[in-house]
């Protein structure tokens, strides 16, 4: 058995961090492999990586499919060589993301084949990413469907949506990521000089729907000496003017956030600024994010022993059994607060931009019916859930929510209370949250055996030639009012 895992780079990121842990549990599971990669690897494990820089980001042209069957001849040529013979299977991150024109073709080309095949799912270009769906608009040929092809999703969320879409349920697996604590910064603390308060870290990107706005609330709201960090800004230039705009708010606001500061700045005095060191000094983890695949900021945090606090993605945090600290599922807003036509024509403009980037015609009553999912009733007045709303909105509403504190509102299962409160009670709180044994189910080993079992799967079954999901179903799931979100539109 071997196996080729391809995806578009290996930046650092999630999924490169997935293809760490990928690579180290295969190795252990003593199965050959090789990672086929647009980009060359600049990490510190030992990965064993060839470079194909037909499988970049790439917009459309019109040679695409001149390009693609280069690129399958590429990757083919590339595997060949690393492993000495054709991979047994391909394990493929991502292939439907609308990152890379050439992928529609390419995995065409490789099903039609009747390779073995493992169609990794970690994000949807159907969920919030209009602008990667327009590279998949042309390809009626997107979602394969034979016995030798296999579907493997991070959430039981997913899975549902494949299955609902029309995948048959033994050809979708769950395939939750590992966490390995070697590839971990130290979970020890020792507080930095000069640290007097509570250093919360949001230990990501901040692209658009990590939800900037929010964690620039919470830290507002927050006591004083409390700090607030963001690990890097976004690498994607498309992200950089929202970011940017956070970056003015925080210096206008006097907020007490750092953004961006792995590699820039210290957590304090005779410390480094590197992830490891930030990671360190911290007494907390936060999310703010409205969306995630896996969600391993939410395993991670116990792996680190250090308490989370943020936003709860029920849809993500249902296939862990483990406690994580204190998670909201809403952060409520007075909806006076809001200029309503302003809203309005947000929404409008933002479902239009949405349906057009999807090739689809918007529904007269669309507007309306979101509007209506978008209503929180608090004690019976109205509130709107500050982050399901655009940008210009959040900023504007800040320095309102500096100035009344006490009405902006947390939602925490059947519980509320003022935000205030809530994160002052959640940052007297410096203790792990719940046990780390229940990261066993998450362990190398566990990995290691799931992907023998998928990869035997799939390479002992008869093949036989695909036939295609109809793309537009799993679309206009997606699509439903109830679904939308602004920072995802």
């Amino acid at each position: 058995m071997s196996v080729a895992l391809v995806h578009y780079h290996l930046r650092p990121g999630g999924v490169t961090r997935v293809l760490e842990i990928q690579s180290a549990a295969l190795t252990r599971a003593g199965l050959p492999h090789v990672i086929l990669s647009g980009t060359p690897y600049a990490g510190s494990a030992p990965l064993p990586v060839e470079v194909v820089p037909g499988l970049a980001y790439r917009d459309t042209r019109p040679d695409d499919g001149l390009q693609s069957e280069i690129l399958l001849n590429d990757l083919r040529r590339a595997a060949r060589k690393a492993l000495q013979c054709e991979p047994s299977c391909w394990h493929i991150h991502n292939p439907t993301l609308g990152k890379n024109s050439l992928f529609p073709l390419l995995i065409t080309g490789l099903a039609e084949s009747l390779t073995p095949l493992v169609l990794h799912l970690h994000d949807f270009a159907e969920e919030g990413r209009p602008a990667n769906y327009k590279r998949l608009q042309q390809a009626n040929q997107l979602y394969p469907l034979a016995p030798q092809i296999r579907y493997a999703v991070v959430n039981s969320r997913a899975r549902n949506l494949l299955v609902s879409a029309g995948v048959p349920e033994d050809l979708c697996t769950l395939f939750p990521n590992a966490i390995d604590p070697g590839l971990l910064p130290s979970a020890s603390h020792t507080p930095a000089k000069g640290v007097a308060g509570p250093m919360v870290l949001y230990p990501v990107r901040g692209i658009r729907r990590k939800n900037l706005g929010e964690f620039c609330l919470l830290a507002s709201l927050a006591p004083s000496g409390a700090t607030f960090a963001l690990s890097l800004p976004p690498e994607n230039p498309e992200w950089k003017a929202v970011y940017d705009g956070w970056v003015d708010t925080v210096s206008d606001l006097e907020l007490p956030v750092r953004l961006g500061v792995v590699g820039s700045s210290p957590p304090g005095s005779g410390a480094s600024s590197t992830y490891s060191d930030w990671v360190q000094h911290a007494t907390h983890l936060i999310t703010t994010s409205v969306a995630e695949g896996f969600g391993l900021t939410f395993l991670e945090s116990l792996a680190l022993g250090k308490p989370l606090l943020g936003r709860d993605l029920p849809g993500i945090t249902c296939d862990f059994t483990a406690t994580f600290g204190r998670l909201y599922q809403k952060l409520l807003v007075p909806a006076a607060w809001v200029d309503e036509r302003q809203l309005r024509e947000h929404l409008h403009n933002a479902l239009r931009r949405s349906y057009r980037a999807y090739g689809e015609s918007m529904p007269g009553k669309l507007p309306a019916q979101v509007r209506e999912h978008l209503a929180c009733s608090h004690g019976g007045d109205a509130y709107l859930d500050f982050g399901n709303l655009p940008e210009e909105l959040q900023a504007g509403i800040l320095p309102q929510a500096c100035n009344s504190p006490a009405d902006v509102v947390i939602l925490e299962g059947e519980h509320s209370q003022p935000a205030g409160d809530w994160i002052r009670e959640a940052l007297d709180t410096n203790t792990a949250p719940g046990d780390a044994s229940a990261l066993a189910a998450y362990s190398l080993e566990n990995y290691a055996r799931r992907h023998e079992s998928l990869y035997k799967s799939v390479a002992t079954t008869a093949a036989a030639a695909p036939r295609w999901l109809d793309k537009r179903r799993l679309l206009s799931l997606f699509l439903r009012p109830e679904r939308f979100h602004f920072l995802q539109a």
